[in-house]
């Protein structure tokens, strides 16, 4: 299998767990590029990154990482998944199956990062337009769609680098389980799709019983999702 040329991570702290569990890895060629959060900042990003001289029409692989949320009570905190298809979020009123919308990553770079990294589990994504936060509309969720995790950038990754041709795989690390409730976190996301620190720490602090569990398992994730990084030489 040929090795992946770029890893791409949501900007702040995934990024930085990422780049620190590489800095203790010798002999990886990987470059690591921070992404924004959201599908609306993505698609302009990713617009310019595939048409920039970096990709030069390249035969290239490209893994996504990062954390998610579960949608399933079969998935706990610092689970690793590895995706293998996505669905988007649709309005109220749609009349299809919604396995008729699904989108499949590349099939065999997902088996093969599932043979690798033993504990990880094949799951299928949700990707909506922001934060998921109660409970009770992740177990709604779960009803309506058959999925197991969900995010705010995966859909629109497939997508953008099918349609340029390069092979791509996304493996997570969940963050915040089935019946764990969150701060809506909106408020803090800016323009550029990051998070800002003050903005952030307000909104925990509105929301101080459901702000410390979100720190517990974000920390716990985010100390997972660099140990995995570490892994990524066992792909070689």
């Amino acid at each position: 299998m040929a090795p992946f040329n770029f890893i791409l991570v949501p900007q702040g702290q995934e990024y930085r767990a990422v780049l620190k569990g590489l800095q203790l890895v010798e002999s990886l060629n990987i470059q690591v590029l921070p992404i924004p959060i959201g599908s609306e900042y993505l698609s302009v990003y990713l617009k310019k990154w595939l048409n920039s001289e970096a990709i030069n029409n390249q035969s290239l692989q490209v893994l996504i990482m990062g954390l998610c949320g579960s949608l399933s009570p079969n998935l706990k905190v610092g689970d690793i998944v590895i995706y293998q298809n996505c669905l988007p979020l649709m309005s109220k009123d749609f009349g299809e199956d919604p396995k008729d919308m699904t989108f499949p990553w590349d099939y065999d770079l997902a088996l093969f990062l599932h043979q690798k990294l033993i504990s990880s589990h094949l799951v299928r994504g949700l990707t909506t337009d922001r934060v998921i936060t109660t409970a009770t509309e992740k177990q709604k969720l779960s009803q309506l769609y058959p999925v197991e995790v969900v995010d705010m950038e995966g859909l629109i990754l497939l997508e953008s680098l099918t349609k340029a041709g390069i092979k791509a795989a996304m493996v997570r690390v969940v963050s915040d389980d089935f019946s764990q409730d969150l701060p809506d976190l909106t408020p803090a996301i800016d323009h550029d799709g990051r998070l800002k620190i003050f903005p952030l720490i307000k909104v925990l602090l509105q929301h101080p019983v459901q702000g410390l569990k979100l720190i517990s398992s974000g920390l716990k994730s985010l100390a997972i999702l660099q140990q995995l990084t570490q892994k990524l030489q066992l792909l070689n």
